[in-house]
């Protein structure tokens, strides 16, 4: 597109100039040749004129004697028919030559000698050039004249199209690259009239669309991340629900058979006073199972909600470790800490709490009996290590899924309602904190970073 513009515009730039500088150069030169024959037959006939008047006062100055010489010179410097007559003689000098088309000038006059009273009657007939000469000349000069007139048309034509046309060419090669919303480009352009103040305004408005453009991009790109974590947050929640509805339809189940053979007093169950300590520990287990998505539910919902204040972390892992010691002591599992001192992130303390009290407590839970759990705090990080286990690889990737436990048997007491470490994840989410969890040579460890 852009080359069929610039063939286009540069093929009219340039024979329009070409055809006005033709046009202009034909012109003059026809105006010379009409008008310059003209004028120089004026000047002819003005410049014998002019001799004819030096002739009659030579002759007036001048004896008797002397005028022969005098009116033979002038006879045949201008080739001109000279007769002198008077007191009863004539005389003529010089001939007229005829036929050449030349315009003839005819004069008589009156003059007198310097030696003689007499006045003598001097005719003068001469030759007057009619400038013909030169338009034959003209004529004859045409054709070398008109290709000159061509190659200096043509030339001057070409620079003109060049300096006029390609800022013009560039200038639509920029807007068609603009159209395809490419903005990497720079209008070079130097020059200082309206096509430079085009050309500036072009690099202008390219800039700035440029950066609108990236702004827009950025904007675009963290709309899409936004959407995807959206349609992601939604597809964890859809999960969540119908893990949730699976989990407690089973304990449902369980009570409600348990409580109608009660009733009708079925086998085992005539013994209600055995079996309702039975019924009692499944409601408990409902109840840490409900108040768990309770409280997954209201983080979810409402966030820090702008609880986020200082929290100094080796005073909350001192205090989670006192509550947890007694279960680890009936474990026989010794707890190792060792805490950097003023260790403070931001967020909420009661969350933080519950994240660190859950990540102790499966420390503890699934470390084997006689083992170690190991502590450490910096500055930039908290590890806890449950030694003498392992996770398997394929179950590592998982850990944070809701309700999913490593313990296949599905058994609360051993593994717990898979809640726990869902819990932890959507805490230290929630505070922006990096984690997780890898075998190592001694067992198991969890990182937080902040």
């Amino acid at each position: 597109m852009v080359k069929k513009i610039r063939n286009s515009l540069s093929a009219k730039v340039f024979l329009w100039i070409a055809g006005l500088l033709i046009l202009c150069s034909l012109s003059i030169y026809g105006m010379v040749m009409v008008f310059l024959p003209q004028s120089y037959t004026v000047v002819a006939s003005s410049r014998v004129e002019s001799e004819i008047q030096q002739l009659t006062e030579s002759l007036s100055n001048a004896d008797f004697a002397d005028s022969r010489e005098i009116l033979d010179q002038f006879s045949r410097e201008n080739q001109a028919l000279v007769v002198l007559a008077g007191v009863g003689e004539s005389q003529s000098f010089g001939s007229l030559v005829e036929g050449n088309g030349e315009n003839i000038l005819t004069t008589s006059l009156e003059i007198t000698f310097a030696d003689r009273a007499d006045s003598y009657t001097l005719s003068i007939t001469a030759p007057v050039s009619p400038g013909r000469e030169l338009t034959v000349a003209f004529i004859k000069m045409f054709p070398l004249l008109m290709l000159l007139i061509l190659f200096i048309s043509a030339l001057g034509a070409f620079l003109c199209s060049r300096v006029l046309v390609r800022p013009v060419l560039e200038i639509s090669r920029i807007s068609k690259r603009m159209a395809h919303l490419d903005m990497t480009w720079d209008c070079k352009v130097n020059r200082t009239d309206e096509l430079g103040v085009l050309a500036n305004s072009l690099n202008t408005m390219a800039k700035r669309l440029n950066t609108a453009m990236k702004e827009l991009e950025s904007a675009n790109e963290q709309l899409r991340e936004d959407m995807e974590h959206i349609t992601e947050l939604s597809r964890q929640r859809r999960d969540f629900f119908a893990a949730a509805s699976h989990e407690l339809k089973t304990p449902i189940t369980i009570l409600k058979g348990q409580i109608e053979s009660m009733i009708l007093g079925i086998g085992k169950y005539k013994d209600t006073e055995k079996v309702l300590p039975e019924t009692l520990k499944e409601v408990e287990n409902m109840e840490r199972l409900v108040k768990e998505i309770l409280t997954i539910s209201k983080i979810e919902m409402d966030g820090l909600a702008g609880k986020a204040e200082p929290v100094l972390l080796p005073g909350i892992l001192t205090k989670v470790t006192e509550t947890l010691l007694p279960l680890a002591q009936e474990r026989h599992i010794t707890v190792h800490s060792q805490l950097a001192e003023d260790v403070t992130v931001s967020g909420n303390i009661s969350l933080l709490e519950k994240a660190i009290h859950n990540i102790l407590s499966n420390a503890i839970r699934h470390s084997p009996e006689g083992s170690e759990v190991l502590i450490h705090l910096t500055t930039s990080a908290l590890s806890v290590t449950n030694t003498g286990t392992s996770i398997p690889e394929e179950d590592l990737s998982v850990l944070f899924t809701p309700f999913y436990r490593v313990e296949k048997s599905r058994n609360k007491s051993t593994g717990g309602n898979g809640l726990g470490l869902y819990l932890v994840k959507t805490i230290l989410e929630l505070h922006g904190f990096q984690y997780r969890v890898e075998n190592t040579e001694t067992g198991v460890m969890f990182t937080v970073g902040f």
